[in-house]
């Protein structure tokens, strides 16, 4: 760390096809918006350890709080991944989408919606497992850069995922 500034290391690529957005409302403050994650994959950068090669167990959910103003969505993000020897692991990530035009779009199902690029979506992801196998996802802190999918059949949500290290 030369100037003492972190380096990345690219560890995983999370992609997440999600459902049609329930809207639960609001008790105190922004309305609540809960997005099923019902499949998808998470799988290791070369180089990566401890190595993932796993797929959504069971669904996940993105808790949403889009900001008064509208200019972006607040994400909250629980789910389970079931690696290829079995071990699952609780994944949770957190950040913030811009509602551009183009996210809007894609979101709203218009018929003029394009896969959109990075840079829109940035968060956070943290892990949680009993298996001293995985437990260095733990310990590390993993930043990424999102985009959006349009796909036959649906939307993808893929993030690039970076360990912070020096």
């Amino acid at each position: 760390m030369p100037n003492g500034y972190p380096s990345l290391q690219p560890a995983y690529t999370v992609r997440v096809k999600i459902d049609a957005p329930m809207q639960v409302g609001r008790q105190a403050g922004n309305q609540l918006v809960i997005v099923p994650m019902v499949s998808g994959t998470v799988k290791s950068e070369e180089g990566f350890e401890p190595k993932l090669d796993g797929e959504l167990h069971g669904v996940g959910y993105d808790y949403i709080h889009n900001d008064a103003d509208g200019g972006n969505m607040r994400l909250d993000v629980r789910a389970q991944v079931k690696n290829s020897d079995g071990v699952v692991l609780a994944m949770y990530y957190k950040g913030t989408v811009a509602l551009t035009p183009g996210v809007q779009a894609i979101l709203t199902g218009s018929p003029d919606a394009k896969t959109s690029e990075f840079g829109d979506s940035f968060v956070t992801f943290t892990w949680e497992t009993g298996s001293d196998k995985y437990k260095e996802l733990e310990n590390g802190t993993y930043v990424a850069a999102g985009r959006f999918i349009v796909e036959e059949g649906g939307v993808v949500v893929e993030y690039r995922v970076s360990r912070v290290g020096v």
